[in-house]
């Protein structure tokens, strides 16, 4: 199970160099993206660089053809990946939409939560430094960024979450960062609003 979701999220990793490339993202038609990438674009950025600087530096030592074209396409799919997390974090956003609210962490992770199952949704900040980005503890699911979250999604029934690699759970609270929370919790807001009205 593990391996199949592994290169499904290699796969959409990829996949999103295109998306970006064409300056699309990943949303339904009625969806608004709700964003996250600035946490880690320095990072992923200043990772790429090094990734690159590291490639010059083993072309300077004389190997041997064939251990520099094995190093050569290491150094050429490591480029690739980081610059795949870094368009997947901008073109998987969060989104809200009349249906759900879909919580994403780039290509690897995306949770729909029906509008319908939400009790109450607010901004607030929370440090997570020391944790996984990702941990699901008694019924609450933390999807950080930086070892940040600043949403919190409260619902009204456990939701079933499906980590990276396949694992399920069940959450009852859903934390997350979004780069402009007050703007994300009145997207959320608005939708649940408009679907309580109908």
């Amino acid at each position: 199970m593990g391996a199949r979701h592994y290169l499904r999220n290699e796969r959409r990793t990829f996949a999103a160099i295109g998306l970006a490339l064409r300056g699309r993202k990943a949303l339904d038609d009625d969806a608004v993206a709700l964003p996250y990438s600035a946490a880690q674009r320095s990072f992923l950025v200043v990772f790429a660089v090094v990734t690159v600087v590291e490639g010059l530096l083993f072309a300077l030592v004389r190997f041997g053809p064939a251990v520099h074209v094995v190093l050569a396409v290491l150094e050429v799919y490591s480029l690739l990946l980081v610059v795949g997390l870094l368009c997947s974090a901008t073109v998987y956003p969060h989104s809200a939409s009349p249906r759900e609210v879909r919580v994403r962490h780039g290509a690897h992770l995306d949770v729909p939560v029906p509008v319908t199952a939400i009790a109450a949704v607010r901004a607030r900040s929370e440090d997570h430094s020391g944790k996984r980005a990702l941990t699901l503890q008694d019924g609450t699911f933390t999807v950080a960024q930086s070892w940040q979250t600043n949403v919190v999604l409260e619902l009204r029934h456990p939701v079933t979450v499906t980590r990276p690699l396949g694992r399920t759970g069940e959450a009852r609270v859903i934390k997350f960062y979004a780069t402009d929370p007050r703007a994300a919790v009145a997207a959320i807001e608005e939708v649940a609003q408009r679907r309580r009205a109908r």
